[in-house]
């Protein structure tokens, strides 16, 4: 009798050492089928993170002259070729543009200065439309200066447009084209 009363307990006690080990599997396996998703949005995190590193500033001329653009007999898209600082590499010198590398809001500068006779007019345009704009008069010595906050798409290109029939001067970084990503969305 207490033999069986002891193989009845060694029985019992397999039976719940069965039953923990099927539940930790279970567990086990529930946690694995949702791991892969889970390092996916890891790494997707990881390469947003990664990417999010944007920054750039140019000057108009690669020059300590003095150097007058314009007037010129058509809007134009300015090329600021003295880059300064390039992070992420979305500003491209040959032809003035920044494209967003990430989705993501954008703080986006533009300054500059008149030629000595003429007017200076830019617009600073978002895939062709105009955001927001610099203006000084013609004669002045002061220098015109804008900023705005953008929310960029990845792949949406800003660029700085000189308008028809006015000027843009450069002479030690005095004309600019900057931006930088506030935070990725």
């Amino acid at each position: 009798c207490s033999r069986s009363r002891s193989l009845s307990s060694s029985v019992k006690m397999k039976s719940s050492w069965f039953l923990v080990a099927v539940l930790l599997c279970g567990l086990v396996s529930a946690q694995q089928g949702g791991l892969p998703e889970r390092v996916q949005k890891l790494e997707a995190d990881n390469d947003v993170l990664t990417k999010s590193r944007v920054a750039f500033s140019a000057a108009l001329v690669d020059t300590n002259d003095w150097t007058t653009k314009g007037p010129l007999g058509a809007d134009e898209t300015l090329e600021f070729k003295r880059v300064i600082t390039n992070i992420g590499n979305g500003y491209d010198p040959a032809t003035g543009v920044f494209t967003a590398p990430v989705k993501g809001l954008y703080y986006i500068r533009v300054t500059g200065v008149a030629g000595p006779n003429g007017e200076l007019h830019a617009g600073v345009k978002k895939d062709g439309v105009n955001m927001f704009a610099i203006y000084q008069k013609a004669g002045t010595q002061a220098g015109a200066s804008n900023a705005m906050v953008l929310a960029l798409e990845q792949g949406n290109r800003v660029y700085v447009q000189l308008w028809a029939g006015k000027t843009i001067a450069d002479q030690g970084r005095l004309s600019t084209f900057t931006g930088f990503l506030v935070f990725p969305m």
